[in-house]
């Protein structure tokens, strides 16, 4: 895999040289700080004075990593290779940056490299072997469990499988009398008959109790998980890809970023802002999981109160309710460890019902609320059409089959992985997948569309949310202290009737001694 020769630079005299080392070593201070991107606008400085230095790139790569940016980490790492073939650092942030792509085949490779290189390396190896077992894992399950014969995971589950334990003391579904079609074909004749049956469901007082429950970190009894699930799918299931949002005159919208399993602060944001009812509607703007270690209290408590509210209480998809993001970045992790005996199962389950939510929200026909961001000219209809403006319609969204993997087109990709700039124009995205795009893009978005703003998320921001784009295009985040690794502010936005929004920040508060990203694969393989 290595290559034999290295690529050849011109040499620069000592000053540049030196003047080089000295960034270098101011960049590696601004790294220990944790201030990732000033590192990385020292280390380019570096890189401009003196681009003949492998590890210049690797360190800015190891920065781009923490920031998210792994196709510019991936880009860095092959040019260090490419200066130089036997530096197993650069190996090593390649794999480390195809690890977090999610490309486990070509992390793999790389890590093999790596412990081929240094074969007195014991950390080399160890990640090696566990990169090779993960990804041996994921192509048995996916040759087993292939999308084009696999019969819906919610459709299979049998409930008088999973009775509530008799010593269980926490909060319990009510139940209620239903009357439901009884297959037809069991019928003399073929008529269909209507039977009552007995059906659990959620009410205020079960959702109260289980945020509750999930807070003293207990777990749900495997029968409520898949009731729950059940439900939800269903009811998500029969929603548009892009749902109209009416805010009643009596009421307010808040408006929240990525929470990423972060389920403290999602209840202080509760307690700042008020618990969700039909006069204070919410809408969640995806990433619910992952990274952070409360993941599935995150993701349950917001499925009851879909079901508790289902006009009032709002999700769109994120990037990370995806099977890569999850295997990767945690939420499978914990779903095996806090369900051990039907780990696998219920993670198919929420797979399925991560497919079924809605992308995107239209706030009074004004505000249009993305995950991600906007779009590459080639993404819309029109666009090969000779008068085609390659400006995508908000009934290209409404028409968009949702229930796949983000990368099955590129409409559904970009919406949860693209990202605003500065710049005019549009630009491949640092993080190697969709687009960059900048302030004419979303002028010409909104315009087109009878558009306001656009409100995103999928970026941590330092003071919880920025306006960008002339206002146009605001970024809200509410993960505060984002895995337990910086200071960040988390923010939401109070959105009236009127389509006047005020901007609230708050700092995180504190979590029982489970750290971030404790169940993650790309914990211990990327770092």
């Amino acid at each position: 895999m290595s290559s034999t020769t290295s690529e050849v630079v011109p040499a620069v005299d000592a000053s540049a040289a030196a003047r080089a080392e000295q960034l270098k070593m101011e960049a590696n201070a601004l790294y220990a700080h944790k201030h990732y991107h000033e590192a990385i606008e020292k280390y380019t400085q570096a890189i401009q004075a003196n681009p003949s230095v492998a590890a210049f790139y690797t360190n800015r790569a190891q920065c781009h990593l923490f920031t998210e940016a792994y196709g510019a980490a991936k880009e860095d790492a092959e040019k260090a290779i490419s200066l130089d073939a036997k530096f197993t650092k650069g190996y090593f942030r390649k794999a480390a940056a195809c690890m977090a792509m999610g490309d486990l085949k070509e992390a793999r490779a790389n890590f093999r490299q790596v412990a081929v290189m240094a074969p007195g390396d014991a950390v080399a190896r160890r990640k090696y072997l566990e990169c090779d077992k993960l990804y041996r894992r994921i192509l048995f399950e996916s040759a087993i469990d292939s999308e084009a014969d696999r019969k819906r995971v919610a459709e299979t589950i049998d409930l008088s499988k999973y009775p509530v334990a008799e010593d269980y003391d926490g909060p319990r579904m009510p139940v209620r009398k239903v009357m439901v079609s009884k297959d037809a074909e069991e019928e003399e004749g073929g008529e269909p008959q209507m039977v009552e049956v007995d059906e659990e469901y959620v009410d205020l007082e079960f959702v109260k109790g289980i945020a509750e429950w999930f807070r003293e970190q207990k777990s749900l009894p495997l029968r409520y998980m898949y009731v729950i699930l059940v439900q939800a799918e269903s009811l998500l299931r029969k929603l548009p890809t892009l749902v109209d949002v009416a805010v009643p005159s009596d009421a307010i919208m808040t408006v929240c970023g990525d929470v990423h399993g972060q389920y403290y602060d999602v209840l202080n944001i509760f307690e700042l802002n008020g618990f969700p009812s039909p006069q204070l509607q919410y809408l969640f703007n995806g990433d619910f999981v992952d990274r952070g270690s409360f993941s599935v209290e995150v993701i349950m408590l917001f499925f009851a109160l879909k079901l508790l509210y289902p006009d009032a209480f709002f999700m769109n998809r994120g990037n990370h309710e995806s099977i890569g993001m999850n295997q990767l970045y945690g939420f499978e992790g914990e779903v095996r460890h806090k369900y051990p005996t039907q780990g696998k199962r219920l993670f198919d389950l929420f797979q399925e019902t991560f497919e079924a939510l809605p992308i995107a929200h239209l706030i009074q026909g004004k505000i249009f609320v993305v995950h991600g961001g906007l779009y590459s000219r080639e993404t819309a209809k029109n666009s090969g059409l000779p008068d085609g403006d390659g400006v995508v319609r908000l009934d290209e969204l409404r028409e968009l089959p949702r229930f796949h993997q983000p990368q099955h087109t590129k409409l559904l990709n970009e919406s949860l992985w693209s990202d605003p700039q500065d710049q005019e124009g549009r630009a491949p995205s640092p993080r190697g997948t969709a687009i960059q795009y900048g302030p004419d893009v979303t002028k010409e978005f909104c315009a087109t569309n009878g558009l306001t703003m656009v409100i995103r998320s999928h970026q941590q921001m330092d003071e919880g949310y920025e306006i960008a784009h002339d206002g146009q295009m605001v970024t809200v985040f509410s993960a505060p202290n984002y895995c337990d690794s910086g200071t960040n502010k988390g923010a939401y936005i109070r959105i009236t009737p009127e389509l006047e929004c005020t901007y609230h920040k708050f700092s995180a508060v504190p979590h029982p001694p489970v750290k971030a990203m404790a169940y993650a694969n790309a914990r211990t393989l990327m770092y």
